[in-house]
């Protein structure tokens, strides 16, 4: 017997939203394994409130100090079984992950393992590619460790370079397929994800 579907997600993220208003457009459609119930971030301002409110999302807004044990607190009481980044900055702690056990994911404007680590985020992410003049970039989900960019890939998908292509260029061919890229690797994990609370179930 598989874990009732869909499962309860949350998208963690302190900037346009983007990536979370693909998200949490996907996790309506009908059959969908996951639906995206909570929406948390760290700046009230942030456009990814905007998208929540917009869509009708719950929304948490994290406190300046103690915002991991605020997020724990969070998951918790909204019964989340995984967590998705989208445009968040920090770091996350190993007692986030765990708390999860291990089920926090990201997307990385990139082809990891290449152009992954501290610092590289964004713009910075896109001008590195081009100055590695790399044939290919594109996108990774990925989950989270304690380590930067680190984590098993769940899924790619890449885009071709141009020579004349400014970082810009680039970014916005990148982040195009990451709205798509994103909830389709997100359905693939939730289901896996029920699949192994179900045979932990039945032990």
């Amino acid at each position: 017997m598989v874990s009732a579907l869909p499962l309860r997600v949350a998208v963690l993220g302190s900037g346009t939203g983007t990536n979370a208003e693909a998200l949490i457009e996907h996790g309506l459609q009908p059959g969908s394994s996951y639906r995206i119930v909570l929406v948390v971030s760290t700046r009230p301002d942030a456009g990814i409130t905007d998208v929540a409110r917009r869509l009708g999302v719950p929304l948490c807004i994290l406190p300046p100090s103690d915002w991991e044990a605020a997020l724990i607190g969070a998951l918790h009481d909204n019964g989340i079984a995984i967590l998705a980044l989208a445009g968040f900055m920090r770091k996350i702690s190993p007692q986030v992950i765990d708390s999860l056990h291990g089920r926090v994911v990201n997307i990385h404007p990139a082809l990891l393992p290449n152009h992954g680590g501290k610092g590289m985020y964004g713009i910075h992410v896109h001008r590195a590619v081009i100055a590695a003049t790399e044939a290919l970039s594109g996108a990774t989900v990925h989950l989270v460790t304690e380590e930067y960019d680190q984590g098993s890939i769940i899924a790619q998908a890449s885009v071709k370079v141009f020579e004349d292509d400014t970082p810009e260029q680039l970014q916005d061919r990148v982040k195009h397929l990451e709205h798509v890229l994103y909830p389709r690797a997100l359905e693939q994990y939730a289901k896996r994800v029920a699949i192994e609370e179900s045979g932990q179930e039945n032990r």
